[in-house]
């Protein structure tokens, strides 16, 4: 059941996964978990969720966009649909909003974790 859950919250959920092939969502897949993924979600990504639902804005995804292509602009602003120049608008965004500096491995480490985390993360007010 939690492969599936993590299966069904990931942007592509068809496709088969058993439990053993989870990686780093098999820590993050218990109840306990998903509530201290939540808590690590919100330490590391707070402020860029709020701004995307009170914007509709999508810094969340560019930044995990950008991650998954080890800090890529081209290849990330392709895989986003975009300008090298928005990408670039984006990040600096990103780095204000979030106060974090992508430059330090530890923090794009906790980032990376934090964007695939907020896959199986509890919602705020459900359980603690």
């Amino acid at each position: 059941m939690q492969a599936l859950t993590v299966r069904l919250r990931q942007n592509e959920p068809r496709g088969l996964v058993t439990f053993e092939d989870l990686g780093l969502y098999r820590l993050l897949a218990t109840p306990q978990g998903r509530r201290e993924a939540r808590a690590f979600v919100e330490d590391w990504l707070g402020a860029l969720l709020a701004y995307d639902a009170d914007r509709q804005a999508d810094l969340v995804h560019t930044l995990g966009t950008y991650l998954d292509h080890s800090g890529n602009y081209d290849d990330t602003a392709a895989a986003l649909h975009i300008h090298r120049s928005t990408l670039r608008y984006r990040l600096q965004r990103i780095r204000e909003l979030s106060g974090h500096d992508l430059a330090h491995a530890d923090t794009r480490l906790n980032l990376h974790v934090a964007v695939r985390a907020a896959v199986v993360a509890d919602p705020p007010g459900a359980g603690s």
